[in-house]
């Protein structure tokens, strides 16, 4: 068993140190003479018609940074419009809502195209340029509920009510009459999901986002809320404007000039045109086909997977490398700091140094544990992608954030984990190696160290099945895990439900199969149920002269 630990130890340190490697070349200063002329522009690219996700470069779309799929849409074509006047070189990165404003106010990102509204409060925080879009107020309904007959926002006097979050949308709901307003959702997909399986009763959106929904789901109906006049919409509000750093007015005043330059029925032209080629109208059944009108469940899944394949399976692929190595090294983070917050107590007649240096060391490593403990990861996430660019100027990817932040998070588990197991041991054989004139690390290295780690194998099971479901916080950061590449999918082609059971059954594959490969590792590291049991007395003759080697197992017994 100790060789087995020994190997298991090397694997912990070449899988920590090609990640460290990976994790060095995914930071870069930022501001550099060759990233100046490149424009980062963040979006959702799953909010058709405005942006959305596809898989190839057909009508003009523009490859992501930080994943193998292509964005397009009326965000996408304003933004190809807006660096090819400028001179930039156009770089679309893919991020979660929440995580755009902060991206572009820590300089992640130039700029958020995204229909996002210059509000007074987001101002505080980031520069808006000139509109680019209008927007309008319209609610969708559910066909067949009490609120199919609505015309005005007085007819959805009492309904339960959402919107996405930090929106201008969702502040129209309090307008609404005795109105239950619920939490904002995060998402465009999630929403479309609660309403439809009533949830809520009624959202506020714009038309763009209501003609794509209603076309692509024949049970939800669309309000034009535009011209009611009981709902007050400050102007602000109706601006659509492209978010950009307070601390680069001159990107802000390029993009002006290139706004200006493009005219309003141009811009209603590229709006028809991004709804004319959002991905659900190639996915929807051909007229005259064999499966037209065809709206079954079996049917989209099979379309969504044809369709968006390759994107499910590059999320699975970064979720599961996130989780696996992410894994393996917090158990070795962990596993120092166990062995470490074990250490025993210098002796009273140990010198004040000593027992200062230990006390600070078991201060700091109870801290890491307790605030990474007490802490949760998408918080992490955000603090360490976001701040190091702030604080530091350092430019990490998304990927080497989620690599530390997982690694880190998963250690301070593990810490307290091991901490366990070597307590676990008897006490006993601790004493016996000390007898032996063991010193504390032989003891650790060669007794209570291999029994530990059988012990605790289970526990390192259960850690890696919940990283491979909890990466997907990791999104906020831009880490395009699989959560997220099905969000695109759901968000191009309206089919929430199909395109999260994929995602389910993919999740359950992966969780399953590595929990069948912990469980062989076990058995492997407990080696054979069988032993052997030998006769002396066969081993030598009667006189003890002539000692006889035994042929083959004597006795084979199981455990």
């Amino acid at each position: 068993m100790k060789n087995r630990i020994r190997r298991c130890t090397i694997l912990f340190l070449l899988v920590t140190l090609s990640t460290a490697l990976f994790a060095a070349q995914s930071f870069r200063a930022a501001d550099t003479d060759d990233e100046k002329k490149i424009l980062k522009v963040g979006m959702e690219c799953s909010y058709a018609p405005y942006n959305w996700s596809q898989t190839n470069d057909s009508n003009g779309a523009v490859r992501i940074s930080n994943g193998t799929e292509y964005a397009n849409g009326y965000d996408v074509k304003i933004a190809k419009k807006i660096a090819e006047a400028t001179g930039y070189k156009l770089e679309i990165v893919k991020t979660e809502w929440g995580g755009l404003a902060t991206g572009v106010a820590t300089g992640k990102l130039d700029a958020a195209i995204a229909g996002m509204s210059a509000t007074a409060d987001r101002k505080k925080t980031v520069d808006f340029t000139d509109d680019y879009y209008k927007a309008t107020i319209y609610a969708l309904v559910k066909n067949g509920g009490r609120f199919e007959n609505a015309k005005s926002i007085a007819d959805l006097k009492g309904a339960s009510c959402t919107s996405q979050q930090s929106t201008v949308w969702y502040t129209l709901l309090y307008q609404i009459p005795d109105a239950v307003i619920q939490p904002a959702i995060a998402d465009m997909p999630t929403m479309i999901v609660a309403l439809q399986t009533g949830k809520t009763d009624v959202l506020l959106c714009d038309k763009p986002t209501a003609l794509a929904a209603t076309y692509a789901n024949k049970d939800l109906i669309k309000i034009d809320l535009e011209n009611d006049k009981d709902l007050k919409v400050p102007k602000e509000q109706m601006d659509i404007a492209i978010a950009v750093n307070k601390k680069k007015p001159e990107l802000r005043e390029a993009i002006n000039k290139a706004l200006a330059g493009i005219s309003e029925s141009e811009r209603t032209q590229i709006m028809n045109s991004a709804a004319a080629q959002q991905p659900l109208n190639q996915l929807q059944p051909a007229e005259g086909t064999a499966q037209e009108g065809n709206n079954s469940f079996a049917y989209w899944v099979m379309k969504l997977l044809n369709q968006y394949g390759d994107l499910f399976l590059h999320g699975a692929l970064v979720t599961i490398e996130l989780a696996l190595v992410g894994t393996l090294i917090g158990c070795a983070i962990g596993l120092l700091v166990g062995v470490l917050r074990t250490i025993p107590k210098p002796r009273p007649k140990n010198n004040w140094g000593i027992k200062a240096l230990y006390g600070l060391l078991q201060f700091l490593l109870a801290a890491y544990i307790e605030i990474f403990r007490g802490t949760p990861m998408m918080v992490q996430a955000m603090v360490l992608y976001f701040g190091s660019m702030s604080v530091f100027h350092l430019d990490m990817s998304p990927m080497a954030a989620g690599f530390f932040v997982v690694s880190i998070n998963t250690g301070a588990y593990m810490a307290e984990t091991v901490r366990g197991g070597i307590q676990s041991v008897e006490t006993g054989q601790t004493e016996a190696a000390e007898a032996l004139g063991m010193t504390h690390w032989q003891t650790m290295g060669s007794v209570i160290l291999p029994q530990t780690i059988r012990n605790i194998l289970p526990q390192i099971g259960n850690n890696l099945i919940i990283n491979i479901k909890d990466t997907s916080v990791l999104n906020v950061i831009s880490v395009t895990e699989l959560y997220f590449e099905a969000n695109s999918a759901a968000g191009a082609s309206y089919k929430f439900f199909e395109a999260f059971f994929i995602i389910s059954v993919i999740y359950f594959l992966m969780t399953f199969i590595c929990s069948r490969l912990l469980r062989w590792i076990e058995r492997k590291i407990d080696g054979s149920g069988y032993y052997t049991l030998v006769d002396l007395d066969a081993m030598s003759d009667p006189t003890g002269t002539n000692p006889v080697r035994p042929k083959g197992r004597m006795h084979k017994w199981g455990k």
